[in-house]
């Protein structure tokens, strides 16, 4: 069954998050990823302002794909950059 990663990302710092998007985007492809959607926040129209950050969506063939993905050793060593370039979300859904 096909899962829907959406990650929320507050952008702390702007350099070392484009590095690890960078990095990691080939590795999620290797373990059967795909972008769906992906976008840096403008604004609200309703509720409360979000500050600087972007969403996406990945979507992955089954959970088992998305956990190789991130328990490979290769995205591990990302860890560092990705939490120096921002504080990260990941949630799982049935899609």
């Amino acid at each position: 069954m096909p899962i829907l990663n959406i990650v929320f990302t507050e952008i702390k710092d702007e350099e070392k998050l484009q590095a690890y998007i960078k990095a990691a985007g080939p590795l999620m492809l290797k373990n059967g990823g795909e972008v769906v959607v992906r976008g840096k926040y403008l604004k609200s129209m309703f509720g409360d302002d979000k500050g600087s950050h972007i969403t996406a969506v990945f979507r992955f063939p089954d959970m088992a794909s998305a956990e190789n993905f991130y328990d490979c050793d290769e995205y591990r060593a990302l860890i560092p950059t990705r939490d120096q370039g921002g504080k990260i979300t990941f949630d799982f859904y049935e899609e």
